[in-house]
């Protein structure tokens, strides 16, 4: 099998085809996490809201299931420390104006199961005495847990390897071969390799196989941008959010600042005016982050679809091709159980979740 995207969701789906015991070659245009997987924050959080479809709710509290698991998997395997720590959040209100919302917010997640605690202001600096002391109150998620996101995609890509996987940097898929109705591998400049099944989990670029399939792959990029400071002193202990973005510590002390959510087209350049933003916030919510040291600043782009659902299965009106992408803010989250999903519908065997919500197929109905 050949999977198209080395990023967190194609690395994971390459560990799971390899521990099946099936031949498998990864190709990316750049490195190991290169792209998205390597530019996010690399949050492990469940936060549903009204506008949450059930289906995708449900497949992150079983992919956030599997990661202890994973994560002690892949040390063992690799020794490589995938940075899976607790990562507790706090989603503040700074203003009178925006404890309404998060008490509609708080009350409606309690409703749904959510494990999320109101705390008053004294209960917040008791947590995170660093904050802003205008804080007027917080949401508390005790149960969040965070990696370091470049680690985990090179520790799947490297466990795959060990079990005999092939992961080819620097080699851009340039087109799919196709015979019928069937994709039968992939061409990179002379070269053809064929395959029985091909994976497209290349994330903001999924679309660009839409032609050649002659179907759409509605996936489009939305630019996130981030910025790194290394700070004096202790690290936060807990991914402090608020309505205008976050700022966690991670477990090598930096502490990242984020993020944007802007439509850009395919430029995943950082701008003035987006990082600009994310270092005004940093020391609004923790006043000591105004005397950080500016570290570095990049962006990535996600990949979106319409109704916020990824596209995970196989592609309408066609054989050999399996969509594992479109996964928007939640790669990392959502690698595990992507990676077991597409394991089974290639095997043929029934997925463990049911997959009807995220069938690539939903848009061509809409359409019709």
């Amino acid at each position: 099998m050949i999977v198209v995207g080395a990023g967190a969701i194609g690395a994971s789906i390459a560990y799971q085809l390899a521990k099946a015991g099936i031949k498998v070659t990864v190709f990316d245009r750049g490195e190991v996490g290169g792209g998205a997987t390597g530019a996010s924050a690399g949050m492990i959080q469940i936060n549903p809201d009204r506008t949450t479809p059930t289906a995708l709710t449900t497949v992150e509290v079983e992919s956030a299931r599997l990661f202890p698991a994973l994560a002690a998997e892949l040390r063992e395997r690799t020794g490589m420390d995938v940075g899976y720590r607790p990562a507790p959040l706090l989603h503040v209100a700074l203003h009178d104006e925006e404890e309404a919302p998060l008490r509609a917010h708080r009350a409606w997640q309690a409703d749904h199961g959510v494990a999320v605690a109101w705390l008053d202001r004294t209960a917040v600096l008791d947590l995170e005495p660093t904050l802003n002391p205008d804080v007027r109150a917080a949401l508390y998620y005790p149960n969040d847990h965070q990696v370091m996101p470049l680690t985990f995609a090179r520790a799947l890509a490297r466990a795959a390897v060990d079990l005999g996987a092939i992961v080819r940097e620097g080699a851009g898929v340039d087109r799919l071969l196709t015979e019928g109705e069937r994709v039968v591998g992939v061409a990179i400049g002379g070269e053809r390799l064929h395959a029985g099944e091909v994976v497209i989990a290349n994330g903001a670029w999924s679309s660009s196989w839409s032609e050649a399939l002659r179907t759409p792959i509605p996936v489009r990029p939305v630019r996130g941008q981030m910025a790194a400071l290394r700070t004096p002193g202790t690290g936060l202990r807990h991914v402090v959010s608020s309505f205008g973005g976050y700022i966690l510590t991670k477990a090598d002390g930096t502490t990242y600042v984020g993020t944007t959510v802007e439509e850009a087209g395919y430029d995943a350049r950082p701008t003035v005016a987006g990082i600009a933003g994310l270092l005004a916030l940093a020391p609004r919510l923790v006043p000591r982050l105004a005397d950080a040291t500016f570290s570095a600043a990049w962006a990535g782009l996600r990949p979106g679809t319409a109704d916020g659902r990824p596209l995970i299965g196989r592609l309408p009106g066609w054989h050999g091709v399996t969509l594992a992408t479109g996964h928007f803010r939640n790669g990392i989250l959502l690698a595990p159980i992507t990676a077991e999903l597409v394991a089974d519908l290639l095997a043929g065997r029934r997925t463990r979740l049911p997959v009807d919500d995220f069938d690539p197929g939903r848009f061509l109905v809409r359409a019709a």
